[in-house]
């Protein structure tokens, strides 16, 4: 089991669709069904019922959701914690906003983040507030205004 396979297996499962789990992470539809083939080899079990195009759950895919979200969220916060050590602010920072607040309020505010931390990669979503909760509680991103 490899982060990029948990990785495949968490967007399949948002989007329920092979195709365009490869297009979130970039890579091809083959490479998506292959990491998900080796995920399900390394468990013994396997995780989506593929029926034409509806792709859904197994029971062993349901108890290994929560585990993988909390897998990749436990990287991420070390891989934080690991470069804080530098003292140096770097990596990537997700933030779901409201258009309005994006737009009208957070520039100025941008401004000064990004003088103060050049290192810092800021990736943007405008979602309305339960989207936006919704990422924050499945560890999608970092912060939502």
């Amino acid at each position: 089991m490899d982060t990029e396979s948990l990785k495949a297996f968490l967007a399949v499962t948002k989007h329920r669709s092979f195709s365009e789990a490869g297009e979130e992470l970039h890579i091809t539809q083959p490479a998506v069904s292959k990491r998900i083939a080796a995920l399900e080899e390394s468990l013994r079990h396997a995780l989506f019922n593929r029926l034409g195009r509806d792709v859904t759950l197994t029971e062993a895919g349901e108890n290994l959701l929560p585990l993988a979200e909390q897998i990749l969220r436990d990287m991420r916060e070390t891989e934080r914690r690991i470069r804080e050590l530098s003292g140096e602010i770097s990596g990537t920072l997700k933030v779901a906003t409201s258009h309005h607040i994006g737009l009208h309020h957070l520039p100025p505010v941008l401004h000064a983040f990004t003088s103060a931390h050049p290192h810092v990669n800021l990736q943007f979503e405008f979602l309305d507030s339960e989207q936006a909760h919704e990422r924050i509680a499945r560890g999608e991103c970092e912060l939502a205004l």
